[in-house]
């Protein structure tokens, strides 16, 4: 029942979903006759709002054939206001580099990330496989440390060439000594039969625990400008916090263990 109130509440719009429930708030008790929802159905314009309807009343006459239409139509309008909210809580943009090919309505890598790190005001994370000289990161990591902002940068390590460029030599010493820095502990990570062990490959961007970017460029010059790249920026705080406090778990757990750049 709940279930398929979620359903119609989801897929019929606002407006009709008002009617819908006036007519089902004067039911005292359901009935399975088609002479009695005729004509509620008949205001339903599309094939795919009547079904869920119908299937709505077939399963309140037999499963909770005592349950008064006044309840059915709060819980209804209870549902899409529920829909709503968390609709307008969560919205996600796409986020490219590359071609311009289509009229689609995309961020480019580079401004994204400039924006999270300007509108920063308490925290702020980067992960990334690969980091090499980004001057404009570089200017934006530093105002944000300047206004006190706390910054960790999670990146692969540069030992046994797994990435050539880390955080010293990619932002500048000043980013490596204010900034906490994390590697993936060599210790911790899983390995096969050969005991080759996996590589730190994430690339994410958090802001403030509200804004969750999830891309596939390092931070390099070539992937924020050259490279054909994509990711989704997310936001939602319960998706940012819940990614931010893995992360936190995995630091607690010294999975991800702090450096010293210095």
């Amino acid at each position: 029942m709940l279930e398929q109130i979620r359903k119609v509440a989801q897929q019929i719009p606002h407006s009709t979903l008002e009617t819908v429930s006036a007519f089902i708030a004067e039911i005292s008790q359901v009935a399975n006759s088609e002479t009695v929802w005729r004509p509620l159905l008949q205001q339903m314009p599309k094939p795919i709002w009547r079904e869920a309807l119908a299937d709505l009343i077939a399963i309140w006459y037999e499963d909770s054939p005592t349950l008064q239409g006044e309840s059915i139509a709060t819980a209804l309008l209870s549902a899409y206001h529920c829909i709503k909210g968390s609709q307008e809580d969560l919205s996600i943009e796409v986020v490219w580099t590359g071609p311009e090919v289509s009229r689609i309505p995309v961020r480019r890598t580079e401004q994204v990330l400039l924006q999270l790190i300007r509108s920063s005001v308490r925290e702020l994370t980067l992960i990334s496989f690969a980091v090499y000289k980004v001057p404009t990161l570089t200017k934006a990591l530093i105002a944000a440390l300047d206004r006190g902002v706390q910054i960790r940068i999670i990146a692969e390590t540069t030992e046994d060439n797994f990435a050539p460029f880390g955080v010293k030599a990619g932002l500048g010493k000043e980013i490596a000594a204010r900034a906490d820095i994390y590697e993936w502990d060599k210790a911790k990570r899983m390995r096969d039969k050969k005991g080759r062990h996996g590589s730190l490959h994430m690339k994410v961007a958090i802001a403030d625990r509200q804004h969750l970017f999830i891309t596939s460029a390092n931070l390099t010059n070539y992937a924020l400008s050259l490279n054909m790249e994509m990711g989704l920026l997310v936001h939602s705080s319960a998706l940012s916090s819940q990614v931010a406090e893995h992360l936190d778990q995995l630091i607690q757990q010294e999975i991800l263990s702090r450096i010293k750049t210095q």
